[in-house]
């Protein structure tokens, strides 16, 4: 993933774009945070981004650290020394077929744009990268949040809402988060009854 350019955005927030296409339900996704020490700038970055996925009907549970942070998990670290040779021009990136890890390289976020906006861009760049973990797959979109790169007039429409994901964005999503639930009650079942898994010797 690579979001480039200077940004200028409002707090503003909607999230009401997709309602009318989704499963039935609510998925549930537990982020575990770590390294990121400014507490306005965590709280308000956790609320664009949970903003942003309540829109199309997945819950993020955000939980400080990794202590305790279940294995299903994402986790997201924070680099405030990113050397200028690692992902050249890039503010993040994820492992989107590891399906766990996400660096953000905060550096690079604060010096984007002015301070009063950097939550709310760091809130988009989350959520970009939450969006690679959850599909499993590298790709981009040609608009919305998953562009590769974010343009002036994507920055005048944050200014008023989100980007928005696209139809495939969202479809991939849930197929993402069907595969992870898949994953994780064979885990629970290999656990509870280990006899279940075949011997591979």
């Amino acid at each position: 993933m690579k979001i480039t350019g200077v940004a200028m955005m409002a707090a503003a927030i909607g999230t009401s774009v997709w309602a009318g296409s989704l499963p039935a339900g609510q998925s549930q996704v537990t982020v575990c945070m770590t390294g990121l020490p400014d507490a306005y700038v965590d709280k308000l970055a956790k609320a664009t981004a949970t903003k942003i996925f309540a829109g199309i009907g997945v819950k993020i549970q955000w939980r400080r650290g990794a202590k305790n942070c279940p294995t299903e998990a994402i986790f997201i670290t924070f680099s405030d020394s990113t050397p200028a040779s690692l992902h050249p021009g890039a503010l993040a990136y994820a492992r989107p077929y590891e399906g766990t890890h996400i660096l953000v390289f905060y550096d690079r976020v604060s010096n984007t744009v002015a301070s009063s906006i950097v939550p709310f861009l760091l809130g988009h760049v989350i959520a970009h990268e939450i969006t690679h973990i959850l599909q499993g797959v590298a790709r981009h979109s040609d608009q919305g949040l998953m562009k590769p790169r974010w343009g002036a007039a994507d920055y005048d429409e944050m200014a008023r809402k989100p980007l928005p994901l696209t139809d495939q964005d969202v479809l991939l999503i849930y197929r993402g988060l069907q595969s992870r639930e898949a994953h994780l009650s064979d885990t629970v079942i290999a656990a509870v009854n280990p006899a279940s898994v075949p011997d591979s010797n």
